[in-house]
């Protein structure tokens, strides 16, 4: 069953289920800084969260072999922000970045996390692996490519996805404790 948005701020503000180490964050939407819990509870809609994108972006570069080997690691480049701290994501180019987000599910709620519709139609787009399992704590490696025929440009601290929260039948027994658990920054693939 999927939570609602009255669900998500109880979650957040009895269990911590989101969480930033700021105490303030500039708010583009409002113009003004927000105490930190305020703003997150302000960005919850009628059934999602919506969610930052960070401050560093990876470009998987193209491989000298004309080809991406799935058994051997990826190779990534960190982009550079222009003088305004604004990045370039090229047409066609796929990137990695991270949530500002910090969340932490229990046993028994998993996530989805997606594009919003505001961005995907000027051609931003949330890709592929969108499941957050029960368990998992930290931010979230958004993998987003540029659809669109010219380049998009993103500054950190931009709402780009949502985060759709979904009760589990039962608690699990197994909660995520991957690679990715606790991760705080944008993490290439080992």
């Amino acid at each position: 069953m999927k939570l609602s948005g009255d669900t998500i701020r109880k979650l957040i503000l009895e269990n911590g289920l989101v969480r930033d180490e700021k105490t303030t964050v500039f708010s583009k939407e409002k113009g003004k800084a927000m105490p930190y819990l305020e703003y997150v509870l302000s960005n919850v809609g009628p059934n999602n969260l919506d969610v930052r994108v960070g401050h560093q972006f990876f470009e998987l570069k193209r491989s000298s072999t004309g080809f991406i080997d799935l058994h051997s690691k990826p190779d990534y480049e960190q982009l550079t922000c222009d003088r305004d701290g604004a990045y370039f994501i090229q047409p066609g180019q796929f990137c990695l970045a991270t949530t500002m987000e910090y969340i932490k599910l229990p046993r028994n709620i998993c996530a989805t996390i997606d594009s919003r519709s505001s961005i995907g139609r000027r051609g931003l787009v949330t890709q592929t692996a969108t499941n957050i399992q029960a368990g998992f704590e930290g931010t979230l490696t958004l993998e987003l490519k540029n659809e669109a025929p010219v380049p998009i440009k993103i500054f950190p601290g931009d709402i780009v996805s949502q985060i759709i929260f979904e009760y589990l039948d039962t608690e699990t027994s197994t909660p995520y404790n991957g690679a990715y658990q606790g991760q705080d920054t944008t993490r290439t693939p080992d």
